[in-house]
């Protein structure tokens, strides 16, 4: 079993990972991160925040592993759409827990998008950790 770490390239992801690693060390778990990618195949972009991945993880005591996954980001409430398909992948992969980041959004913004991290903390089968933007590394 493993610990779904799900990281966007918002400037708070070394953050989360912190919180997932320290969290996998202490139920002797590995990592599987993955950053959520806007198209089918990873731009350079994408791949290059995958490199700066695994350069915070180059150190972790657990075992990890780093994917780039395409998830539809279309229509309304995107943060929604986004929580619900974080969800079919970890019951993709056998997870026994999820850990993601959660920023703060005006109200107006809020109900255009939804939550990412308020949709799959309801709705997961497994304990998530949400990390708030206040959390440093």
């Amino acid at each position: 079993m493993a610990i779904l770490v799900a990281v966007t390239d918002d400037g708070r992801f070394e953050a989360v990972l912190d919180v997932a690693v320290r969290l996998a060390s202490g139920l002797n778990q590995e990592l599987c991160v993955t950053h959520i990618t806007e198209t089918p195949s990873a731009s350079s972009e994408e791949r290059a925040f995958r490199d700066d991945i695994q350069a915070v993880l180059s150190e972790a005591t657990v075992p990890v592993e780093i994917t780039l996954e395409h998830l539809d980001r279309d229509g309304l409430r995107s943060g929604s759409t986004i929580g619900k398909q974080l969800l079919e992948l970890a019951a993709g992969v056998d997870v026994d827990h999820i850990v993601l980041g959660h920023r703060s959004k005006n109200r107006m913004t809020a109900m255009r998008e939804g939550h990412t991290s308020a949709v799959v903390a309801r709705e997961a089968e497994v304990p998530v950790t949400v990390v708030p933007e206040g959390v440093d590394s």
